[in-house]
């Protein structure tokens, strides 16, 4: 049910939008985003469950205010580095490799295509909050070195909402807070990115 409603808000988003085209020279946008958050499987909380994650982008604008977006997100676990001063000029740093979600691994991979609504509302000539609300095509794995422990794909939601500044020169930069639901494994993630209109 989840799967469908996603699927139906997706197709309307689209359909709605594009009847709404407007001719400006405009109309085109390329972008990347770098994030770090949080995951969580199962609802599982700890410390050590974080990410961090590269978003790419298309955007086509329809109008001042609605855009499609299709994009390529992929990820994987962060973990925490601990750096000690030996001296004026050296350090040492261990990593703190906790094991994620309780479970017996320490490694996560996923990867997402993404297609979205993108809705805009300027607040002053460059300044800009937003809204994106779509659906995402993700593939993840967790595993323990070399050994998997799942393996999953699916279609799930995508959302993020964010405040972008857009230079007349056609280059933008933004901060954002985006939430990705693949099933049983959620991502919640806060992140900076540039782009380019055209």
């Amino acid at each position: 049910m989840k799967t469908l409603s996603v699927i139906s808000l997706s197709l309307l988003s689209i359909l709605t939008f594009s009847s709404q085209a407007a001719q400006n020279d405009e109309q085109h946008r390329v972008g990347i985003q770098l994030s770090g958050g949080s995951a969580s499987y199962k609802s599982s909380n700890q410390d050590g469950d974080g990410v961090g994650q590269l978003y790419t982008y298309y955007n086509y604008q329809f109008d001042s205010t609605w855009a499609f977006e299709a994009g390529i997100n992929v990820g994987s676990e962060a973990d925490d580095w601990k750096c000690k001063e030996i001296n004026d000029r050296k350090f040492t740093c261990d990593r703190n490799d906790n094991l994620l979600f309780n479970l017996n691994a320490n490694k996560l991979d996923y990867s997402n295509f993404v297609t979205a609504a993108k809705g805009q509302y300027q607040l002053t000539e460059n300044n800009y909050v937003y809204a994106k609300l779509g659906a995402q095509f993700y593939e993840y794995e967790i595993a323990n070195a070399t050994k998997t422990l799942i393996d999953e794909d699916g279609m799930g939601l995508f959302a993020e909402a964010g405040w972008q500044y857009d230079w007349d020169n056609g280059i933008a930069v933004n901060v954002a807070y985006q939430y990705i639901d693949m099933g049983d494994l959620d991502i919640n993630t806060l992140g900076v990115g540039i782009s380019y209109r055209f």
